[in-house]
């Protein structure tokens, strides 16, 4: 069995909410996740007054984006400490047309990794191929086709046989 992999270590969860007045001229639709990110690094990185938070906003990196307003974020501890005590001086500052409602940090999500078989069903190979190959306007020929499973499936050095009976058939 794969070993678990660890999925955000070193982040903070910033709750955002939309002001009322965002809300009400931009209806229902939700920004993008990188787009109030980065909103989010502006409005700290023009901090000039406070050149620690403005560095730590420099140096976040966007770590995700979940519904109902959560912003991941990653950054090296120091930063990640420069963020929360600003936090605890209300000095942090909002992406434009929104509020923060918590600031927190993320403990580590645990994911264990589900392993794959060495097998691949020769009817699914062949379907994808030729999916891929019309979606791509490519005509299928035996040639065209070996052509792309090599480049698509390498490792596999019997495809000219398998090609072979199947196109016989």
């Amino acid at each position: 069995m794969a070993r678990p992999v660890q999925l955000a270590p070193g982040s903070l969860a910033l709750v955002l909410c939309r002001l009322e007045a965002q809300e009400a001229a931009g209806g229902a639709e939700e920004p993008g996740g990188r787009a109030v990110f980065r909103a989010f690094c502006r409005a700290n990185a023009r901090c000039f007054w406070n050149s620690r938070l403005a560095r730590a906003a420099s140096r976040l990196a966007f770590q995700g984006w979940l519904r109902r307003g959560v912003l991941l974020v990653h950054a090296p501890p120091a930063s990640l400490q420069v963020l929360r005590d600003a936090w605890c001086r209300r000095a942090l500052r909002p992406p434009r047309g929104f509020r923060i409602r918590a600031v927190g940090d993320v403990f580590p999500v645990q994911m264990n990794p589900i392993a794959q078989s060495q097998f691949i069903p020769l009817a699914e190979v062949l379907c994808c191929a030729v999916s891929d190959m019309n979606a791509a306007q490519i005509v299928v020929t035996q040639e065209s086709l070996l052509e792309h499973l090599v480049k698509h499936y390498p490792g596999h050095r019997v495809w000219h046989l398998i090609i072979q009976s199947f196109w016989m058939d």
